[in-house]
């Protein structure tokens, strides 16, 4: 917890994510947040576009499957290439 111009700043995440703690003790504003948080709050929210119950919805629309199968080709080829 960090005061700054009166206002008391609170990170739940080890400094990663800055709010501005509310009076009544609740989180307020984002004050900053670090590319890490922002990468973490990306992959969770992606987390639904694996598992059985994605490739099923895949299955289901080609245009997606088509769109994935791409994804996955491109994503090989920039990995294998940076082993």
């Amino acid at each position: 917890m960090v005061k700054r111009s009166g206002e008391i700043l609170v990170s739940p995440d080890g400094g990663e994510t800055v709010y501005v703690q509310k009076k009544n003790g609740e989180r307020g504003r984002m004050v900053s947040q670090s590319q890490l948080a922002k990468d973490i709050e990306t992959a969770y929210d992606e987390q639904d576009m694996i598992g059985e119950d994605a490739v099923k919805i895949r299955r289901e629309n080609p245009t997606l499957q088509n769109a994935w199968d791409r994804y996955v080709t491109i994503w090989h080829l920039i990995n294998d290439n940076e082993e």
